[in-house]
């Protein structure tokens, strides 16, 4: 089963968000459509957690704010443990961390290998 990483797009003024709100930030409608953001997104910061929640497996966790453009931005945890701000990362479905014996999955985003 492929997973895509999706926003939602105003469906009044087209403004696209992530994650999804009640109302649209911009012309305060209620009507939207999931749009998929696209498999590239560039690194704009990131941060390296030591103190971690229960479950992640591995320290430091590495979070990050990543933007798809067009004011479209998601935060998730970064798979390298070598971040630079700028790089191009892409949205991978996978583990995210274990609570109670029971995995839990979503997004994250890996580097986008040079070539």
């Amino acid at each position: 089963m492929e997973h895509k990483f999706v926003g939602f797009k105003c469906k009044s003024c087209s403004r696209v968000m992530y994650p999804k709100h009640d109302r649209c930030l911009s012309c305060k409608g209620t009507e939207f459509e999931e749009v998929e953001l696209g498999d590239e997104a560039k690194l704009i910061t990131y941060t390296k957690l030591y103190a971690i929640p229960e479950g992640i497996e591995m320290p430091p966790l590495t979070l990050g704010i990543v933007d798809f453009g067009n004011n479209v931005r998601a935060l998730g945890q970064i798979t390298t443990d070598e971040p630079k701000i700028g790089m191009r990362l892409r949205p991978v479905w996978g583990k995210l961390r274990k609570i109670g014996g029971k995995e839990i999955f979503g997004f994250k985003f890996e580097p986008i290998e040079k070539g």
